[in-house]
């Protein structure tokens, strides 16, 4: 399907950063960024290499956000905005479940993204209009689980370490009011498993742009709905992800809105 987008020209760089993460492993070099909880490792550094040399050559007027580099020309209309190996928490401790995702945001919009879970080699595709897919097959939602039955995913910042006690009302009503929590490591997977049919919903604060962005127009194409804490689509500056089926979504939306801790609420809004 991307292959009539401008997306499907990176595809063979994705691929080869997805091959390269695989084949770093056993030897994967693990380093710190500002916490013990924010890891980057070589694979993260040399996926990000690999993706942004073929935009730098076949988009080379093109803005870049990456997660692990400075940002470039963002003043342009067409953004690139990637995560080179989301899950790196996951990926050194040697759980399978990691993803790369890439994103093109024109005038501020996402118009075209791919997720790659990097293991299981599946494509997740998204096109603004233009449908969701996996590995080339049309991607609809189609479960329509009630709020009481529903499987929520999560994450947590990187912040976490100080602010931990912020961050409980809104689980706490979650675990109450719900059918369970998983929590897995990749954003941008937990928002796609949405949009195939595994998760029901997601929320997440502070995640970064990179990290969901992609996923969310994914979701949104397959039938989903996401908001950020402006009830509207997702942008580079949310600061809250709400994620679910159609079904949930007032239900689940008012949930984590109304459960916001005080403190929490003034570092949102």
């Amino acid at each position: 399907m991307s292959e009539i987008y401008d997306i499907g020209l990176l595809k063979p760089a994705i691929i080869k950063a997805s091959n390269t993460i695989k084949d770093l492993k056993e030897n994967v070099k693990v380093n710190y960024k500002n916490s013990s909880v924010n890891l980057v490792t070589t694979a993260d550094l040399i996926s990000e290499e690999i993706i942004k040399n073929a935009i730098f050559e076949i988009f080379p007027k093109d803005g870049i956000i990456s997660e692990e580099s400075e940002d470039f020309n963002i003043n342009s209309k067409r953004i690139w905005v990637i995560d080179p190996l989301d899950g790196t928490v996951n990926y050194a401790n040697n759980i399978e479940q990691v993803a790369i995702t890439v994103s093109l945001i024109e005038d501020g919009v996402p118009q075209q993204s791919i997720v790659l879970d990097v293991y299981n080699n599946i494509f997740y595709e998204g096109y603004n209009g233009g449908g969701a897919f996996k590995n080339g097959n049309r991607l609809y939602l189609k479960k329509d689980t009630e709020l009481n039955s529903a499987i929520v995913a999560t994450g947590f910042p990187y912040d976490r370490t100080d602010y931990a006690e912020q961050y409980m009302p809104t689980l706490i009503s979650i675990l109450k009011n719900t059918g369970g929590v998983r929590r897995f490591g990749s954003a941008a997977l937990d928002v796609c498993w949405i949009a195939d049919n595994k998760f029901d919903a997601y929320f997440e604060f502070f995640i970064k742009p990179w990290d969901t962005l992609g996923a969310c127009l994914i979701l949104s194409e397959a039938g989903g709905q996401v908001i950020d804490e402006t009830e509207k689509f997702p942008t580079l500056q949310s600061k809250l992800i709400i994620a679910s089926n159609k079904k949930i979504h007032t239900e689940f939306k008012s949930l984590i809105l109304n459960n916001i801790s005080h403190d929490l609420r003034n570092r949102i809004f």
